[in-house]
Order: structure tokens, then C-alpha cells, then sequence
């Protein structure tokens, strides 16, 4: 009889041992959570075409199932339309709240001359921190693929995920790195701001979210 149950024992041990691990591992592997709030648009001519198709491609790039799960665009479009007037650092915290997301992603795209400039920051509500990127276009035809090379610093630097445009931009940084290093020393120019230094960019604390 004794015998029997420490058989049992030992099973009902290993049941709820196996269930931990089971809890554990699911926890740890528990995504984090997005929010991808509309861009700001700043130009002279109506470009609110845009903010559609920023917010829908940043939703496929920044998507990954096992570590990012960015809400849904008509969770958020529903929300930024109850949530107008609000300054930034409200809009944040307010959409942080309502989607439980820990990272908010929000920018302005900023339209001179044909040209744009492109800002976007990233914050991190549970540490109180944020990190910048930067990116200019010489056109509209361009901007597409200036908002992939931000979505792809996002996923590197925020995320720790390697895709293939980060790839091939550090790849291009270091083709500018051997052809800077191949010139005379007095042909050298000082390193233009971009992503030449980005890797120098990193959190920064919040100090105005709460």
C-alpha cells in the first residue's frame, strides 16, 4: 500500500513539474505587444492617403507571431478617432492603457519641397524610455522603402530581430565604411548623421510620459 503511494506520488510530482515547465515556457515566450498609432503628416498639399498605408505596412513588417504582437489597425483607427485633441504624451499613454500594449510606435512625416524627413519614435511604457529613427526621402517614390528601413531598425534595435532589409543596410553601411577607408586621408569627409551612427542611438528615459 505504501508502496502505491509513493508511485503516486511520484507521478502526481511529475504531472505538476511538467505542467510548471509548460506554464513557464508559455510565459516566456508571451509576445510583447505594439501599438502603432497614425502618423503625423506635415505638408502642404493633402497627403492623409499616407497614414493608411504607413500604419498597414508597419503592421506586416513589425508583425512577428512568437515575439511581437502589433494591434490590429481597426482596433486602433477605432481608438485614435475617441481619443482626438490629445497631445502626445496623452495619446501614448492613453493607447498603452486601452490595448494593454507595452511599445508605442508614433512618428511625423514632414513634406518640403517634394522631399520628406521622416521621424519616428518608439516608447517603452514599462521602463519610461524611447528610442529615435530617423529617415529622409527625396520623394514620394521613395518613402515606401524609407519606412521599410525604419520598421527594420525597429525590429533590430527594439525587438532583436534580424530581417533581410536590416541586412542589406548594414551591408550598404559598410560598403561606405571600405570605400571611406580606400580614399586619401585628405579626400575624407566627416560621417553625415544617419544611419552611419544610429548604432550610437539608444533608450532614452521618458521623462515627460508620466
Amino acid at each position: 500500500m505504501k508502496k502505491s503511494h509513493i508511485v503516486f506520488a511520484g507521478m502526481l510530482s511529475v504531472f505538476i513539474l511538467g505542467r510548471l515547465i509548460v506554464a513557464c515556457t508559455a510565459f516566456a515566450s508571451a509576445p510583447e505587444t505594439l501599438a502603432v498609432l497614425c502618423f503625423n503628416i506635415n505638408a502642404d498639399s493633402d497627403l492623409d492617403y499616407l497614414k493608411k498605408g504607413i500604419s498597414t505596412m508597419l503592421y506586416s513588417r513589425l508583425t512577428c507571431p512568437e515575439k511581437v504582437a502589433v494591434v490590429p489597425l481597426k482596433t486602433m483607427a477605432s481608438l485614435e478617432a475617441g481619443l482626438q485633441g490629445l497631445s502626445d504624451s496623452e495619446l501614448i499613454r492613453e493607447a498603452a492603457r486601452r490595448t494593454g500594449a507595452r511599445y508605442v510606435l508614433y512618428g511625423t512625416i514632414t513634406s518640403l519641397a517634394g522631399a520628406f524627413s521622416i521621424d519616428a519614435k518608439v516608447v517603452d511604457i514599462t521602463e519610461k524610455q524611447y528610442m529615435v529613427f530617423f529617415e529622409q526621402s527625396k520623394s514620394s517614390d521613395d518613402l515606401i522603402k524609407k519606412i521599410d528601413r525604419i520598421a527594420a531598425a525597429i525590429n533590430y534595435k527594439v525587438f532583436n530581430r534580424t530581417t533581410v532589409t536590416w541586412e542589406q543596410m548594414e551591408q550598404e553601411k559598410q560598403k561606405k565604411l571600405n570605400e571611406i577607408k580606400n580614399q586619401n586621408p585628405e579626400n575624407l569627409m566627416p560621417v553625415q548623421p544617419g544611419w552611419q551612427n544610429e548604432e550610437k542611438v539608444g533608450w532614452k528615459v521618458w521623462k515627460y510620459l508620466f
